[in-house]
């Protein structure tokens, strides 16, 4: 009609606008286009993206437009990035039942959650607005801290993408099924985020280069993420990481992680000559670490290398003590790991402090190991009364020496 009587341009396109809108929450609740003159489909069973994946997605979609805006760019483009904004607006009504607005904490959804981050599609919709967002910016030479903060969400976002889904993101793919979490535990991520946060810090401390500081927070952000999705809270420093669904001890792919980004921190503090204090509680907790690696996936970490895959516990392994359960049997395998690093240090002639770092956490390694079972700690296979040999040995002596007595008496 309106086009018809050759009506003012902003009354079509705010009527066109409404008439978008409509067809989206059409196809929303029932899952197939609008054709004029069709039958109504059904209802479609709800099956969008999580709250928290739609907000994400319509704040960065509002940003875009906003943008596109501020800069006066081509009607057509910002016709097409506010349709997807409304697209997203009405999605988010259908999941949470009620209106988006920016700024506000993101309402619990009415459908409940298959996992505890954002499903595939509204992650995959949150990522590919956030592209779009960081390209506008590139190509209209925005200010660099602007562009910085725009990367910096688009990477959280794949992180948490890959990490729902098992696969990377990729433009224009179809999302991936959420995947069965299988991450690392929340100890192991938890010292993994805490050692790579130690690093960021001492780089912006330093003054060290913008790209290794960027490379730095892009893989805190990753492990922030898998974190949240394996435990399903944000991670805090200085907190007891929550219970995860993974099995305690942690995978060899979270402590592969928590030992590489360890290891970065050591690297960085010795080339920077920091205080040998600082040093030597970075070495410490790497040491622990490449144990507690060895521990859980029976190989030495090496750096660059895929981890291994977390060992089986085996039941015919006996542990000293009568310890086949319980604390005695984890801190054996802890002080065996930490006692063959202890070797492989000496055996490559390394520094005396780092050996001597080592040696001090087998010591107390084996002290917790006695204060839990009650008895001192044996390698697996060694003889249980080792002790008793030096009796036996002195009564052997004592008869060698009996024949050669008599002879003189004689």
């Amino acid at each position: 009609k309106l086009k018809t009587e050759k009506a003012g341009k902003p009354e079509i396109d705010e009527a066109v606008k409404k008439l978008l809108a409509l067809k989206v929450e059409y196809k929303a609740a029932t899952g197939s286009d609008w054709k004029p003159g069709a039958a109504p489909a059904p209802p479609a069973t709800p099956a969008g993206g999580s709250a928290d994946a739609l907000n994400l997605a319509t704040a960065a979609q509002g940003d875009l437009v906003r943008k596109l805006k501020t800069e006066k760019a081509a009607k057509p483009e910002i016709d097409e990035a506010v349709k997807k904004l409304l697209a997203l607006k009405v999605e988010y009504k259908a999941a949470t039942g009620s209106d988006w607005k920016p700024g506000a904490a993101p309402a619990s959804s009415a459908a409940p959650a298959s996992s505890s981050g954002g499903s595939g599609d509204a992650l995959n919709l949150a990522t590919a607005a956030q592209g779009d967002l960081v390209r506008k910016l590139k190509t209209e030479k925005a200010g660099k801290p602007e562009i910085d903060e725009a990367v910096k969400k688009l990477l959280a976002l794949k992180a948490e993408y890959k990490a729902a889904t098992g696969s990377d993101w990729k433009p224009g793919a179809a999302p991936a099924p959420p995947a069965t979490p299988a991450g690392g535990s929340a100890d192991a991520l938890n010292l993994a985020t805490a050692a790579q946060g130690d690093l960021v810090r001492k780089l912006k401390t330093e003054k060290a280069a913008k790209p290794e500081i960027d490379d730095a927070v892009k893989k805190l952000l990753a492990l922030k993420a898998e974190y949240k999705a394996a435990t399903g809270s944000d991670w805090k420093p200085g907190t007891a990481p929550s219970s995860s669904a993974a099995p305690a001890g942690g995978s060899g792919d979270a402590l592969n992680l928590a030992t590489a980004a360890q290891g970065d921190l050591v690297r960085k503090l010795k080339t920077e000559k920091a205080a040998k204090p600082e040093i030597d509680e970075a070495v410490k907790k790497l040491l622990a670490l490449k144990a507690e690696y060895k521990a859980a996936t029976g190989s030495d970490w090496k750096p660059g290398a895929a981890p291994a895959q977390v060992k089986q516990p085996s039941p015919k392994k006996e542990v000293v003590a009568g310890q086949k359960d319980g604390p005695g049997g984890e801190l054996s395998a802890k002080v065996a790991a930490q006692g063959d690093l202890v070797r492989q240090l000496k055996t490559d002639k390394k520094p005396k402090e780092e050996i001597d770092m080592a040696v001090k956490q087998l010591l107390a390694l084996k002290t917790e190991f006695k204060a839990a079972t009650g008895s001192d700690w044996q390698p697996a296979g060694g003889p249980a009364g080792g002790p008793a040999k030096k009796p036996e040995k002195q009564k052997k002596a004592a008869k060698e020496v009996k024949p050669k007595e008599k002879v003189e008496q004689a």
